[in-house]
């Protein structure tokens, strides 16, 4: 037997892609009823949010309706445990040190 039509519009998507497209919905009804405050009270959404959105979709497309990426643990610029360690046995062998010593 072959698939019905619906079947076939029938695609799994990922929950990133299902909030895209929540997201997406809110800037067309905005753009449909022609009022932001309303599209938001609508939706319960906050106005702030949706123009950060307005914005990653105008820059880019519906991708930047997206969540991003988790931002790492780890920062280039970060101090090395072994320095840290010393930071730290040097300030309880001598607690009268300031910062500046």
């Amino acid at each position: 037997m072959g698939q019905s039509s619906t079947s076939k519009k029938r695609r799994s998507r990922d929950a990133a892609t299902k909030m895209a497209e929540q997201r997406l919905s809110v800037l067309e009804l905005a753009r449909k009823l022609g009022n932001v405050a309303e599209a938001c009270r609508r939706r319960g959404m906050d106005r702030t949010s949706f123009y950060e959105w307005r914005r990653r979709f105008q820059t880019h497309g519906f991708e930047g309706l997206k969540d991003l990426p988790p931002i790492h643990k780890s920062h280039p610029q970060t101090t090395p445990p072994e320095t840290v360690e010393k930071i730290k046995a040097l300030a309880l062998e001598h607690p009268a040190y300031g910062c500046n010593r």
